[in-house]
């Protein structure tokens, strides 16, 4: 394997660690940004490993998600010089163990500053938003005093709404209480900062302003401990989080300007979008030249509810889309992929819609959308992990795929299963009898009765959460203004998801598994791909945070609000950055003509690159 050349950037990375500085890389996309992370990990092992672990005192570095903690961990070698974990993970493991300061912490800021905030939504009048927040002041106000009388343990748990009298905390409290503790307590600074000399930050952009402040606090002064964040500005598209990164007074900000990823097409569009940096093609990328090219589709005037499209015009949208793909000659290429804005323009067009309206509506959280968006939700995590994987070997008629497949899944075909005294072939003819009225049961029963068989022929291990959902009666009507309902809306979630057949679930899992050509635009960050296709259509996809023909075409569609255009922008940014060669944007326009023109005039995209469908 080649010797990694070391770019300019990790040579002044590695000069401030050998210097003891605090330092901001601030690194656009496909920069190699996780690369120039981890060869400066490994250099502080190479110069200090052998002091650090004398001392016992380790390498912290700081990730977005499970995902990104498992690939950093692994390119370290799994070393436990390293502690690699996610921001909420590290947060509440160093303060968990300070149970009188946090409930000091909940009692003088963050409950106070809850009520705060709700209070300034009360205007005193009788609408929904002033009634609304004058029961959650009223609500927290009580849990306050509980928690005041009381001294229960501060606990963390995966729910949607706190519950401070019980000093029941959830991840966004972890935010908060977590950063007052660390800015306010000079030994739990002290303790962090001699525990971990050298504290990492990656996917900078998406940590949290207090987060941010607490850190900095524990490395403000000169020498050891030292902070170093990797990101990109233009990459931060979730709601409430940094942007904007840097270190302590005295932070080196240093520049990372490559891109191995993409074109020069794709490179020159990207650096129309942002005047921070200017990326240059590197490495296999000097001198490809690719190509970018955007068609320009007149969306139907939507005449459906709420300025949505009808079924009718949904039909005609995705005609379209299909023609586009064709003039482009990508109908069935494999190395295309298709981002969408929303992941409801996917489901629609994989046939999963009634899956991903329940996961994002009424009985969902934050939590358990992402959990669906990702395929963790423990009612999902059957299927995707061992049901759906067994109907499948089933349908092939393949007794040893079958039989493999529940050697993996089935307590009662493991090597020390109830099955274990039987022969071969009693296995085999026990197996194929199972798995055809399993397959049966698919075609015809409810997710609730596929879980019972299951349960019932020991063919999967349920977790005692879902065995737990399974086995109790049905919870009442749903009740949005009870807190108690609303704590545990999840009961809602499980008992529908319990009604729907299984028609969707093979859909939803081939998305997962990567099976699809589509993803959404916000799930593309951190992919890359030959060729993309970017599906832009603000009607279709019907969310106000986002809006692609106000920011670009503003003189055509009419000026977007500060906060749209930031997001848009950002937004744009990431899912063109995900092509390597050539990238296509489908862009719908009430107002076609006007809008090519104001792209070009803009210098946003050149004149030969623009067209109409």
């Amino acid at each position: 394997m080649p010797e990694l050349q070391l770019t300019e950037t990790d040579i002044k990375i590695a000069q401030c660690i050998d210097e003891s500085k605090s330092f901001t890389v601030v690194a656009g996309a496909g920069s190699g940004k996780t690369t120039s992370l981890i060869e400066a990990l490994k250099k502080i092992r190479e110069t200090h490993g052998r002091r650090l672990r004398k001392r016992a005192q380790r390498i912290v570095c700081i990730t977005y998600t499970n995902r990104a903690v498992d690939v950093i961990f692994s390119r370290l070698g799994y070393d436990e010089l390293y502690v690699v974990t996610t921001l909420h993970g590290f947060l509440w493991g160093e303060v968990s163990r300070f149970q009188a300061p946090l409930r000091r912490a909940l009692i003088k800021h963050v409950i106070p500053a809850r009520i705060e905030k709700a209070q300034q939504h009360d205007n005193g009048g009788n609408s929904k938003t002033a009634v609304t927040a004058r029961k959650k002041v009223e609500r927290l106000q009580i849990e306050l005093a509980e928690l005041i009388k009381n001294s229960p343990p501060v606990r963390y748990e995966e729910t949607t709404v706190s519950d401070y009298s019980k000093c029941i905390l959830n991840h966004d409290d972890i935010i908060d209480v977590a950063s007052y503790l660390i800015m306010t307590t000079a030994l739990l600074r002290k303790g962090i900062g001699f525990k971990y000399p050298y504290i990492f930050i990656d996917e900078a952009q998406d940590t949290f302003p207090q987060v941010m402040s607490a850190l900095n606090s524990i490395c403000a002064s000169e020498g050891l401990p030292i902070i170093g964040y990797f990101g990109d500005p233009m990459q931060q598209i979730y709601d409430k989080r940094a942007g904007d990164f840097t270190g302590p007074d005295g932070t080196v900000i240093i520049a990372k300007n490559e891109n191995f990823r993409s074109s020069g097409s794709v490179i020159n569009l990207l650096n129309r979008f942002r005047d921070d940096i200017k990326q240059f093609p590197a490495g296999k990328n000097a001198g490809i030249e690719g190509s970018v090219e955007i068609l320009i589709a007149r969306a139907p005037s939507p005449q459906g509810p709420r300025k949505t499209y009808t079924p009718e015009q949904l039909d005609q949208v995705s005609s379209i889309f299909n023609d586009a793909l064709l003039k482009w000659e990508w109908q069935d290429s494999p190395s295309v992929k298709k981002l969408f804005l929303a992941r409801q323009m996917i489901a629609r067009r994989l046939n999963f819609s009634k899956i991903h309206r329940l996961f994002t509506g009424v009985y969902s959280s934050l939590r358990s959308q992402s959990a669906y968006e990702d395929g963790t939700h423990y009612l999902l995590k059957p299927f995707i992990e061992s049901i759906y994987p067994l109907i499948l070997a089933t349908k092939k008629e393949n007794p040893k795929l079958v039989i493999d497949v529940l050697r993996k899944i089935s307590p009662a075909f493991s090597l020390e299963g109830v099955n274990k005294g039987k022969s071969l072939k009693q296995m085999l003819n026990h197996a194929n009898e199972l798995t055809k009225y399993l397959a049966d049961l698919w075609n015809s029963k409810t997710i609730h009765e596929i879980f019972k068989f299951c349960e019932e022929n020991a063919l999967l291990s349920l977790s005692e959460r879902l065995s737990t959902q399974l086995n109790r009666n049905v919870r009442e009507v749903f009740d949005s203004e009870n807190d108690d309902h609303e704590r545990d809306k999840g009961d809602w979630l499980a008992d529908e998801f319990f009604k729907m057949d299984c028609s969707e679930i093979s859909a939803y899992v081939e998305f997962l598994d990567k099976n699809s050509p589509f993803s959404t635009q916000h799930g593309s960050k951190g992919e890359e791909y030959p060729n993309v296709m970017v599906m832009i259509d603000d009607i279709e996809a019907s969310w106000n945070n986002y809006s692609f023909g106000k920011t670009l075409t503003p003189d055509t569609a009419g000026d977007p609000t500060h906060r749209q255009a930031e997001l848009t922008k950002k937004l744009a940014y990431v899912c063109f950055s995900r092509a390597e060669l050539n990238l296509r944007v489908l862009f719908f326009s009430l107002a076609p003509e006007h809008a090519r023109r104001e792209l070009i005039d803009k210098g946003l995209f050149e004149e030969k690159q623009v067209s109409f469908i």
